[in-house]
């Protein structure tokens, strides 16, 4: 109870006085390993540090950064499945310039079905596809989301991808990465997961919307947005 108001105050503090932080901005595989500059956040952000475990099918990239990060995502872990892919992700916070956040908690790698089902699909040429596939959500993964990906600049590309996910990535609502080279926006809506007959896709959902022989640039992504960090140092 008392780091939940201490967590209130703080966010009381932030949103009063538009207080900004001076943070540090790295990336590594690992706190030792994370080097960088510092930046200044905007008012309603604090010191974050986040480690991201990517797994494509028997491929996998663990990934660690501190940077700002807006005060929704602090001490939120969450997950996001679809077929062949995983993404976990865990985020920790400190409110103070400057400040080294604890290490932050990943959630569970749960494979024990749920009973929920949702859609899926992935286009690598638009930032729409409507479900071409269904899979069963496991874990705390309770939502169908719906992910999109613009990228401009250096590498211009639109994608979209949808699976099964936890609400905490649903409440991000709208993510984006600027550099000089690159600039990445993310929007992640989601729906309740469902049974099995009320999320079947039609034939025609079914036409021209699958690219599940390719490898996922859409979940590659995420992999991309913690480099384009090291563009701003």
């Amino acid at each position: 109870m008392s780091s939940l108001l201490g967590f209130l105050c703080v966010l009381s503090a932030f949103t009063a006085t538009g207080y900004s932080l001076t943070c540090k901005q790295c990336l590594g595989q690992d706190p030792s390993s994370c080097v960088g500059t510092t930046e200044t956040c905007p008012a309603d952000h604090a010191c974050g540090a986040v480690r991201s475990v990517t797994k494509i099918n028997e491929s996998e990239m663990d990934l660690y950064f501190i940077s700002c990060v807006a005060l929704k995502e602090c001490n939120s872990p969450g997950s996001i499945s679809a077929p062949g892919r995983k993404i976990r992700r865990g985020t920790s916070c400190c409110y103070t310039s400057n400040c080294v956040p604890p290490a932050p908690q990943l959630p569970a790698d749960d494979k024990e079905a749920n009973g929920l089902f949702c859609g899926t699909c992935l286009t690598e040429t638009s930032t729409d596809c409507s479900p071409d596939g269904i899979m069963e959500c496991t874990g705390k993964e309770d939502m169908c989301l719906f992910q999109t990906t613009l990228t401009t600049g250096l590498l211009n590309s639109q994608e979209a991808l949808r699976g099964c996910s936890t609400k905490s990535y649903c409440n991000l609502a709208k993510q984006s990465v600027k550099s000089v080279q690159m600039n990445v926006e993310l929007t992640y809506s989601c729906t309740l997961g469902g049974n099995l007959t009320a999320i079947a896709p039609t034939d025609q959902d079914n036409a021209g919307n699958s690219h599940s022989g390719h490898h996922p640039s859409a979940t590659l992504i995420s992999i991309l947005l913690l480099f384009l960090l090291c563009g701003k140092w």
